[in-house]
Protein backbone atom coordinates (compact mmCIF):
# COMPACT_ATOMS: atom_id res chain seq x y z
CA UNK A 1 0.00 0.00 0.00
CA UNK A 2 2.84 2.59 0.94
CA UNK A 3 4.75 1.56 -2.21
CA UNK A 4 1.29 2.35 -4.03
CA UNK A 5 0.68 5.60 -2.65
CA UNK A 6 4.50 6.72 -3.26
CA UNK A 7 3.91 5.82 -6.64
CA UNK A 8 0.92 7.39 -6.72
CA UNK A 9 2.75 11.08 -5.49
CA UNK A 10 5.37 10.74 -8.24
CA UNK A 11 3.68 9.74 -10.97
CA UNK A 12 1.03 12.69 -9.82
CA UNK A 13 4.01 15.76 -9.34
CA UNK A 14 5.99 14.53 -12.25
CA UNK A 15 2.94 15.43 -14.31
CA UNK A 16 1.41 18.23 -12.23
CA UNK A 17 5.00 20.52 -11.65
CA UNK A 18 5.34 20.24 -15.92
CA UNK A 19 1.76 21.74 -16.61
CA UNK A 20 2.05 24.56 -13.74
CA UNK A 21 5.61 25.56 -15.56
CA UNK A 22 4.05 25.48 -18.94
CA UNK A 23 0.34 27.76 -17.78
CA UNK A 24 2.65 30.01 -15.78
CA UNK A 25 4.73 31.01 -19.03
CA UNK A 26 2.01 30.82 -21.72
CA UNK A 27 -0.12 33.67 -18.96
CA UNK A 28 3.69 35.49 -19.31
CA UNK A 29 3.52 35.01 -23.28
CA UNK A 30 -0.07 36.39 -23.01
CA UNK A 31 1.06 39.38 -20.77
CA UNK A 32 3.87 39.96 -23.02
CA UNK A 33 1.80 40.03 -26.15
CA UNK A 34 -0.84 42.37 -24.99
CA UNK A 35 1.62 45.02 -23.48
CA UNK A 36 3.52 45.11 -26.61
CA UNK A 37 0.07 46.04 -28.43
CA UNK A 38 -0.70 48.82 -25.94
CA UNK A 39 2.59 50.42 -26.34
CA UNK A 40 1.92 50.38 -30.16
CA UNK A 41 -1.37 51.50 -29.32
CA UNK A 42 0.62 54.58 -27.58
CA UNK A 43 2.82 55.29 -29.84
CA UNK A 44 -0.20 55.28 -32.62
CA UNK A 45 -2.73 57.53 -30.97
CA UNK A 46 0.37 60.13 -29.45
CA UNK A 47 -0.07 59.71 -26.28
CA UNK A 48 2.47 61.95 -24.10
CA UNK A 49 4.18 62.02 -20.94
CA UNK A 50 0.97 62.43 -18.45
CA UNK A 51 -1.49 61.20 -20.94
CA UNK A 52 -4.17 59.15 -18.83
CA UNK A 53 -4.38 55.32 -20.49
CA UNK A 54 -7.72 54.06 -20.68
CA UNK A 55 -9.35 51.86 -18.08
CA UNK A 56 -8.60 48.47 -17.27
CA UNK A 57 -12.52 47.70 -18.36
CA UNK A 58 -11.55 49.36 -21.36
CA UNK A 59 -8.76 47.85 -22.49
CA UNK A 60 -9.99 44.49 -22.29
CA UNK A 61 -13.22 45.66 -24.37
CA UNK A 62 -10.77 46.77 -26.85
CA UNK A 63 -7.75 44.24 -27.24
CA UNK A 64 -11.00 41.42 -26.22
CA UNK A 65 -9.32 39.76 -23.00
CA UNK A 66 -9.88 39.57 -19.55
CA UNK A 67 -9.24 42.03 -16.88
CA UNK A 68 -6.52 39.43 -15.42
CA UNK A 69 -4.68 39.76 -19.10
CA UNK A 70 -4.51 43.75 -19.07
CA UNK A 71 -3.64 44.04 -15.29
CA UNK A 72 -0.52 41.37 -16.17
CA UNK A 73 0.22 43.88 -18.89
CA UNK A 74 -0.12 46.75 -17.15
CA UNK A 75 2.12 45.54 -14.35
CA UNK A 76 5.12 44.46 -17.39
CA UNK A 77 4.83 48.00 -18.23
CA UNK A 78 5.28 49.49 -14.80
CA UNK A 79 7.81 47.35 -14.79
CA UNK A 80 10.08 48.93 -17.77
CA UNK A 81 8.75 52.61 -17.26
CA UNK A 82 6.31 53.25 -20.17
CA UNK A 83 4.06 53.97 -17.77
CA UNK A 84 3.49 55.06 -14.20
CA UNK A 85 0.24 54.22 -11.44
CA UNK A 86 -1.16 56.65 -9.43
CA UNK A 87 -3.46 55.12 -6.61
CA UNK A 88 -7.24 55.76 -6.83
CA UNK A 89 -6.90 57.35 -10.45
CA UNK A 90 -5.07 55.36 -12.61
CA UNK A 91 -2.28 54.60 -15.12
CA UNK A 92 -0.69 57.02 -17.00
CA UNK A 93 2.61 57.77 -19.50
CA UNK A 94 5.64 57.95 -17.81
CA UNK A 95 7.11 61.43 -18.24
CA UNK A 96 11.09 60.66 -20.36
CA UNK A 97 13.58 59.22 -18.94
CA UNK A 98 16.79 60.87 -18.43
CA UNK A 99 19.77 59.14 -19.90
CA UNK A 100 22.86 59.73 -17.77
CA UNK A 101 26.17 57.88 -19.78
CA UNK A 102 28.69 56.48 -17.67
CA UNK A 103 30.98 56.94 -20.40
CA UNK A 104 31.15 60.88 -21.44
CA UNK A 105 29.40 62.04 -18.55
CA UNK A 106 26.58 63.78 -20.15
CA UNK A 107 22.78 63.83 -19.58
CA UNK A 108 20.38 63.85 -22.33
CA UNK A 109 16.99 62.38 -22.79
CA UNK A 110 15.40 59.76 -24.32
CA UNK A 111 14.33 62.01 -27.39
CA UNK A 112 16.46 64.49 -28.84
CA UNK A 113 13.81 67.07 -29.32
CA UNK A 114 13.57 67.67 -25.26
CA UNK A 115 16.56 69.57 -24.22
CA UNK A 116 17.57 69.86 -20.31
CA UNK A 117 18.33 73.63 -18.46
CA UNK A 118 20.60 74.38 -15.95
CA UNK A 119 20.54 77.42 -13.72
CA UNK A 120 23.65 77.99 -11.43
CA UNK A 121 22.47 77.75 -7.54
CA UNK A 122 25.20 77.92 -5.76
CA UNK A 123 29.31 78.66 -6.33
CA UNK A 124 31.82 79.26 -3.43
CA UNK A 125 35.16 78.53 -3.01
CA UNK A 126 35.59 75.95 0.65
CA UNK A 127 38.38 74.40 2.43
CA UNK A 128 38.34 70.93 2.23
CA UNK A 129 36.59 68.87 5.39
CA UNK A 130 37.03 65.12 5.87
CA UNK A 131 34.50 63.79 4.28
CA UNK A 132 35.57 65.57 1.18
CA UNK A 133 39.48 65.06 1.96
CA UNK A 134 38.43 61.72 2.20
CA UNK A 135 36.43 61.20 -0.99
CA UNK A 136 38.72 63.30 -2.83
CA UNK A 137 42.30 61.75 -1.64
CA UNK A 138 43.26 65.28 -1.03
CA UNK A 139 45.14 67.00 2.55
CA UNK A 140 42.45 68.81 4.71
CA UNK A 141 42.19 72.11 3.87
CA UNK A 142 43.01 72.31 0.61
CA UNK A 143 41.36 74.61 -1.50
CA UNK A 144 38.47 73.63 -3.90
CA UNK A 145 35.60 74.61 -6.00
CA UNK A 146 31.86 74.07 -4.69
CA UNK A 147 29.88 74.52 -7.70
CA UNK A 148 25.94 73.64 -7.38
CA UNK A 149 23.85 73.24 -10.65
CA UNK A 150 19.86 72.52 -10.50
CA UNK A 151 18.90 70.79 -13.76
CA UNK A 152 15.37 70.52 -15.17
CA UNK A 153 13.54 68.97 -17.91
CA UNK A 154 11.51 72.18 -18.71
CA UNK A 155 8.45 71.31 -16.28
CA UNK A 156 10.30 70.35 -12.83
CA UNK A 157 13.53 69.82 -11.38
CA UNK A 158 15.00 66.80 -11.55
CA UNK A 159 18.36 66.46 -10.61
CA UNK A 160 21.07 68.27 -7.76
CA UNK A 161 24.59 68.45 -9.00
CA UNK A 162 27.16 69.53 -6.78
CA UNK A 163 30.69 69.26 -8.58
CA UNK A 164 33.73 69.97 -6.46
CA UNK A 165 36.93 71.21 -8.39
CA UNK A 166 40.73 71.44 -6.86
CA UNK A 167 41.63 75.07 -7.48
CA UNK A 168 45.16 73.68 -9.20
CA UNK A 169 42.82 72.61 -11.71
CA UNK A 170 40.99 75.82 -12.72
CA UNK A 171 43.15 78.70 -10.43
CA UNK A 172 41.13 81.58 -11.71
CA UNK A 173 37.40 79.96 -11.85
CA UNK A 174 35.02 82.64 -11.00
CA UNK A 175 31.14 82.77 -10.54
CA UNK A 176 30.11 84.24 -13.79
CA UNK A 177 32.75 81.90 -15.63
CA UNK A 178 31.20 79.09 -13.57
CA UNK A 179 27.35 79.97 -14.33
CA UNK A 180 28.64 80.21 -18.28
CA UNK A 181 28.44 76.47 -18.55
CA UNK A 182 28.52 73.06 -16.66
CA UNK A 183 31.60 71.97 -14.86
CA UNK A 184 32.47 69.31 -16.51
CA UNK A 185 32.38 71.57 -20.16
CA UNK A 186 34.36 74.37 -18.36
CA UNK A 187 37.24 71.66 -17.64
CA UNK A 188 37.43 70.21 -20.66
CA UNK A 189 36.67 73.68 -22.67
CA UNK A 190 38.39 75.99 -21.21
CA UNK A 191 41.21 73.79 -18.89
CA UNK A 192 41.88 71.74 -22.65
CA UNK A 193 41.69 68.60 -19.71
CA UNK A 194 41.01 65.34 -21.24
CA UNK A 195 38.82 63.32 -18.83
CA UNK A 196 40.34 60.08 -19.45
CA UNK A 197 38.68 57.93 -16.65
CA UNK A 198 36.35 57.90 -14.00
CA UNK A 199 34.80 55.78 -10.78
CA UNK A 200 31.66 55.95 -10.28
CA UNK A 201 28.75 55.16 -7.88
CA UNK A 202 24.89 55.07 -7.56
CA UNK A 203 23.45 54.35 -4.54
CA UNK A 204 19.79 55.36 -2.56
CA UNK A 205 19.33 57.77 -0.41
CA UNK A 206 15.94 59.70 1.15
CA UNK A 207 15.69 63.52 0.93
CA UNK A 208 16.55 65.65 3.67
CA UNK A 209 14.57 68.54 4.20
CA UNK A 210 16.97 70.74 2.42
CA UNK A 211 16.89 68.68 -0.47
CA UNK A 212 13.19 68.27 -0.44
CA UNK A 213 12.56 72.17 -0.72
CA UNK A 214 14.91 72.12 -3.85
CA UNK A 215 13.09 69.57 -5.57
CA UNK A 216 9.78 70.52 -4.05
CA UNK A 217 9.37 66.81 -3.02
CA UNK A 218 8.52 65.29 0.19
CA UNK A 219 10.77 64.91 3.04
CA UNK A 220 12.33 61.21 2.91
CA UNK A 221 11.83 60.81 -0.84
CA UNK A 222 13.65 57.96 -2.90
CA UNK A 223 16.56 59.87 -4.52
CA UNK A 224 19.60 58.22 -6.81
CA UNK A 225 22.98 59.52 -5.65
CA UNK A 226 25.38 59.39 -8.17
CA UNK A 227 28.79 60.35 -7.16
CA UNK A 228 32.14 59.61 -8.63
CA UNK A 229 35.68 60.55 -9.28
CA UNK A 230 37.21 62.07 -12.80
CA UNK A 231 40.63 61.86 -13.60
CA UNK A 232 43.24 63.34 -16.35
CA UNK A 233 45.23 61.34 -18.60
CA UNK A 234 48.00 61.59 -16.21
CA UNK A 235 45.65 59.88 -13.48
CA UNK A 236 45.60 63.28 -11.68
CA UNK A 237 42.06 64.34 -10.14
CA UNK A 238 40.08 66.60 -11.92
CA UNK A 239 36.46 66.36 -10.36
CA UNK A 240 34.68 65.02 -7.82
CA UNK A 241 30.94 64.80 -8.34
CA UNK A 242 27.40 64.26 -6.49
CA UNK A 243 24.33 64.10 -8.18
CA UNK A 244 21.18 63.73 -5.72
CA UNK A 245 18.20 62.67 -9.09
CA UNK A 246 15.15 62.16 -8.98
CA UNK A 247 14.76 58.16 -9.40
CA UNK A 248 11.85 57.83 -11.72
CA UNK A 249 13.63 59.73 -14.17
CA UNK A 250 17.19 58.88 -15.01
CA UNK A 251 18.49 55.57 -16.77
CA UNK A 252 22.01 54.97 -16.70
CA UNK A 253 23.68 54.17 -20.01
CA UNK A 254 27.22 52.83 -21.42
CA UNK A 255 27.84 54.25 -24.97
CA UNK A 256 30.12 52.00 -26.65
CA UNK A 257 32.71 53.10 -28.96
CA UNK A 258 32.69 51.24 -32.43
Amino acid sequence: MHIFLLFWYEAHFRFTIPVFIFIFYLFISFFLALSKEIKYMLKEEHYLPGDKLPSERKLAELFHVQRLTVRGALNLLLQDKTIISKPRSGYYVAPKRILQSIRNFSLHSEEDSEQLTYELYDFKKIEADNYLASEMLLPEKSKIYKIVWLYSDGTQLICINTTYIPEYIYPDLTQQIAASAPAIDLITNNCQITLAKSNQKVTLLYADTKTAQILNIPVDSPLMKYKGLMYDKQGHLAVFFENNMLIDRFGFIREVVL
